[in-house]
């Protein structure tokens, strides 16, 4: 056989999976009528038939979701829940039917059960929006971010400066960012999360952090506490938004030994430990 045929095989192939692959998503969402046997009975009876089949896929996907909340409820006494979230949720996570996303929708649940207005319905919204993939880069972003001081918002740190020396306009210090490509969080994946609104898109910098006071920093289990050398310290961060902090309270965070190694050498920049 030539490289030819093996081609023109392969396409055949591929054909193939393509049109068995249609006939069984359309058999899926009842919109398979016209072509096969069923394309003898009417519209009106095959729209019923998937109207019914599509609520019966919801109900399953509530009532799956329901069963994963179950599993983070506790004795904690329970707040009532505003009727108009729970709508806004039920209509969004009917449509939820992988394991990992009912799991997600499930924690929401109980969470907002337990403390009422943990979750907006612009959270729930973007939540809705956001594919498995989209999913895991949130994750990563989670597992690189930290808590500074009181503030419980999330920062993803990309570096630490001293620049005692700054004033000298052609001896200003050079000093490098964290590579978050290195860490799973490549600039592409960034602009993904931002363009979802988790993530402000602009650096931050934090500067005049005070001078005689113990600063801590959490990053997941590990708890770091600092002094600023100077008043010249400061940091630079991407923020998460809003919505970005409520959603990162459904991820449980994963250390990266060799991400917390950097920041830490990062942090040494800036500040006494």
């Amino acid at each position: 056989m030539s490289v030819t045929d093996t081609n023109i095989n392969k396409i055949e192939s591929n054909i193939l999976n393509s049109i068995q692959q249609l006939r069984q998503v359309a058999k899926d969402r009842g919109i398979d009528g016209m072509l096969t046997v069923n394309k003898h009975t009417t519209f009106e009876h095959r729209a019923i038939q998937r109207v019914n089949q599509e609520q019966i896929k919801q109900q399953k996907n509530l009532e799956s979701i329901v069963v994963r909340a179950n599993n983070f409820c506790d004795d904690v006494t329970s707040e009532n829940i505003d009727p108009d979230w729970l709508s806004a949720f039920m209509s969004m996570a009917k449509d939820i039917s992988g394991p990992h996303m009912q799991t997600l929708w499930g924690k929401i649940f109980a969470l907002e059960l337990s403390h009422a207005g943990s979750f907006s319905v612009k959270s729930l919204r973007t939540l809705n929006q956001m594919t498995q993939r989209e999913a895991q880069m949130f994750q990563v972003a989670c597992n690189l971010s930290v808590q500074i001081g009181l503030d419980t918002n999330r920062k993803i740190v990309l570096n630490c400066q001293n620049n005692n020396k700054s004033f000298l306009l052609f001896n200003k210090p050079q000093f490098k960012s964290i590579n978050l490509g290195r860490h799973k969080l490549p600039y592409n994946s960034f602009l993904t999360l931002s363009e979802l609104g988790l993530i402000h898109h602009n650096e931050l910098e934090m500067v005049n952090l005070p001078l005689d006071k113990d600063l801590p920093i959490s990053y997941g289990e590990e708890k770091l506490t600092v002094k600023v050398k100077n008043r010249s310290s400061r940091m630079k961060y991407y923020r998460f938004t809003n919505i970005g902090d409520e959603l990162a309270k459904l991820i449980p965070h994963e250390n990266n030994p060799e991400y917390f190694a950097e920041l830490t050498s990062h942090l040494h920049n800036a500040f006494n430990f």
